[in-house]
């Protein structure tokens, strides 16, 4: 008999877990929504076991990071841990009961990863820095965040991370469009909204801050040591406004090579939504 835990991956970028989200303020109990930067916030992990044999006292462990294309143990921290039981085919919603503090400097913008630990279905050891979700059906990201986009240029900074066995230049790029799934639309706090039809807004990467000035680079490629990091920026512009009760997705992606080594997207919305 075997043991299989799972915490899912989001579709089709694997940075968007529906199984992971969020309650800000005081009530681990209330609605899921988008986190305020230096308020409390619970945050809640959906696992399973989709194997023969119950578990008993699996550790799922919460993690924050900066936002960044390639979260890694090392520059992410530590949340808080649960333990949960699960007999063969269950599934499980936990909370983290140690609240969780964005930081302002992000204003809120920030990575979760969560992750199923048992003895029966173990991870590699020693653990690899990289969290590789990917790779890993036990553990999951969620890099999602809400933008509420005014009249104005938003100018983001995205921690670039090459992994330590990199060995070519990452590759960025940035895209737009798609439609999200409604579980991550009931979680980031947006029932009822809708893929836009008419607004969008202008993106463009660069490595200085003012990166949306000039003509916009919708790719960049970047030299980088294995195992180190830089900052890198998105310029976000309203071209046409979006409606109300609309969105626009915006995927900032880095590659090396043909394979995609992570990524961070935005549910941009109007401005007096947000």
């Amino acid at each position: 008999m075997s043991t299989q835990l799972v915490i899912r991956d989001g579709t089709p970028n694997w940075w968007s877990s529906p199984d992971i989200w969020v309650v800000p303020g005081s009530d681990p109990n209330g609605a899921p929504g988008q986190p305020v930067a230096g308020e409390p916030s619970f945050v809640w992990g959906r696992v399973h076991n989709e194997g023969e044999q119950a578990v008993t006292g699996a550790s799922v462990n919460f993690y924050w990071s900066n936002p960044a294309t390639g979260v890694l143990r090392s520059n992410s921290t530590p949340i808080g841990s649960a333990f949960v039981d699960l007999i063969a085919g269950e599934t499980k919603e936990v909370l983290c009961v140690i609240p969780w503090i964005p930081v302002v400097v992000n204003n809120g913008h920030e990575c979760l990863v969560a992750e199923i630990v048992h003895g029966a279905d173990p991870l590699p050891s020693p653990l690899p820095d990289a969290f590789g979700p990917p790779a890993y059906r036990q553990v999951a990201q969620k890099n999602l965040s809400v933008l509420a986009l005014q009249k104005s240029m938003r100018v983001l900074p995205i921690q670039l991370t090459a992994p330590k066995r990199a060995k070519k230049a990452l590759v960025l790029t940035v895209e737009t469009g798609g439609e999200l799934d409604k579980e991550n639309l009931l979680q980031a706090g947006l029932r009822g909204f809708v893929p836009s039809r008419k607004g969008s807004c202008k993106t463009a990467l660069g490595v200085e801050s003012g990166c949306g000035e000039g003509k916009p680079q919708q790719e960049l490629k970047i030299e980088l040591e294995p195992g180190t990091s830089r900052a890198v920026y998105l310029a976000l512009a309203p071209d046409e406004p979006l409606e109300p009760k609309s969105y626009q997705l915006v995927h900032v992606v880095s590659h090396e090579g043909r394979k995609v080594e992570g990524g961070i997207s935005f549910i941009v919305i109007n401005g007096q939504e947000g």
